[in-house]
């Protein structure tokens, strides 16, 4: 059995080190490892990455999806800037639209004024730049596409809510001026885009309150960006994230060097439902920076899987000793409360299994107030503890725990968003808006598929 898996190791790895054809870019050097424990691992490394090493489960991750790629060298040059040729080809790779830029005729005229720069030194990318004008990924005002320049935070912003396809709403925030004290550097026509990015956790400013729109984005930010945005296009394709424990993983046969197997994985969520989903063997699941295939999970093991149509599309596992308090259950917590134009309330909470991360920010006529980090997490979890938020309650309830638990005064407010996603995978929204002297409940419960509302035929909760 341990040759057959150590064969499809190989076998797997030499279909991740396939190299696009044109393209003068090597993939990284793809080498397996043996855990303590004794699951094969399999480490996407590159020869710099010490340099980065903060980032090396992002560019692993999206080196597995054949988003990144590496030099001929065998580096990633992590620190590098990333170019504007290099974060289009990037962005249309995240869309799955690859093939599609493959099979374009490198003989079509490009309109940029720059486009015989193009031909002569980017060939291997005009089905890309192609496949992005056709997909609105450009600014209408962009003469030239400039691809050895070095991609700015504020360009790089844009191209990534282009491909979310976010345009209609970030047109609409055209007129908010984000909240960072070099705004005034944000073009004018980027502004809505950015405040879409940030508002998506694509972006986020730094800890003195800038945004530096100006600022080249390196190569090892780029997989950040990159993966932020990948989340965002799974979730509206529809897909959920569900966390938990393993409790049971069988696969229909004995996977093999050619004849991967698909198996069912049941996970007991911190909200205590039993799912049971789809899985492949030959499922790339993230450990940190490294990968084992899907047929050496465990029962115990912690999880997150991303799960479309009942069928595991990604998945990470954890070190038990590194997971972080989820018995609330909550992967995420997003709370927005405006009492008028001049006073706001915003709290974020995310417990990715590994890290939490948390922000709490109050705006009034005196001026801004920021917790980050230990401190938000802290008051966020407490604020848990007392609101009590289950997966079972209503709008109302989620309402009515959340302004009792934070002591908010329901007349004064002018408006509420609450956004919950739980473990389980169900999702929860609250707007409560009393501009018009009403309280109108708008929202929804989410669990993405009618039938998961009772657990039956998507879940199989009774197994």
């Amino acid at each position: 059995m341990k040759k057959i898996k150590n064969a499809f190791i190989m076998l797997f790895i030499a279909c991740l080190m396939f190299t696009s054809a044109g393209q003068i870019v090597k993939a990284a050097e793809v080498k397996p490892t043996v855990t303590p424990d004794g699951r094969i691992q399999i480490v996407m490394d590159f020869n710099d990455m010490k340099d980065a090493e903060w980032a090396a489960g992002y560019i692993g991750k999206m080196k597995s999806k054949n988003v990144l790629s590496g030099f001929e060298d065998g580096s990633f040059r992590p620190n590098q800037p990333v170019t504007r040729v290099q974060a289009v080809v990037t962005a249309v790779r995240l869309m799955g639209l690859d093939n599609e830029a493959k099979a374009k005729s490198l003989d079509t005229k490009l309109h940029f004024k720059d486009a015989a720069l193009i031909d002569n030194q980017y060939k291997w990318a005009k089905g890309y730049i192609l496949v992005a004008l056709e997909k609105g990924l450009f600014d209408t005002t962009e003469e030239s596409l400039q691809p050895e320049k070095p991609a700015s935070r504020v360009w790089v912003s844009s191209l990534l809510v282009k491909s979310l396809g976010l345009q209609t709403e970030a047109l609409q925030k055209m007129t908010v001026i984000p909240g960072f004290y070099d705004a005034n550097q944000i073009p004018a026509g980027a502004v809505g885009y950015i405040n879409v990015a940030v508002d998506r956790d694509i972006i986020s400013g730094y800890p003195d309150n800038s945004f530096q729109p100006n600022k080249p984005v390196s190569r090892a930010e780029m997989a950040v960006l990159l993966d932020k945005t990948n989340d965002g296009m799974l979730e509206n394709a529809g897909a959920i994230k569900v966390s938990g424990k393993i409790t049971g993983i069988k696969f229909d046969t004995t996977p093999t060097a050619s004849q991967p197997s698909n198996g069912r994985i049941t996970i007991k969520t911190y909200n205590g439902d039993t799912v049971t989903y789809t899985i492949a063997s030959n499922l790339l699941v993230q450990y940190y920076q490294k990968f084992i295939l899907a047929d050496q999970l465990a029962v115990n093991d912690v999880i997150t899987v991303t799960v479309k149509d009942n069928v595991v599309s990604e998945a990470m596992i954890y070190n038990k000793d590194d997971v972080k308090d989820t018995e609330f259950g909550i992967r995420e917590l997003e709370i927005e409360v405006e009492y008028d134009k001049r006073s706001e309330y915003k709290l974020k909470y995310k417990n990715k299994g590994n890290k939490v991360e948390a922000y709490i920010e109050s705006r009034t006529e005196k001026g801004k107030d920021k917790q980050t980090d230990a401190q938000a997490v802290k008051t966020i979890e407490n604020l848990l503890q007392t609101a009590a938020l289950t997966d079972k309650m209503s709008k109302d309830e989620v309402a009515s725990k959340v302004m009792a638990a934070l002591q908010l005064d329901k007349n004064k407010i002018q408006e509420l968003e609450i956004k919950i996603k739980f473990a389980n995978g169900k999702e929860i929204k609250v707007d409560i808006d009393h501009d018009d002297k009403k309280d109108d409940h708008k929202g929804y419960d989410r669990d993405n598929d009618d039938d998961h509302d009772n657990h039956k035929d998507r879940n199989n909760h009774k197994k």
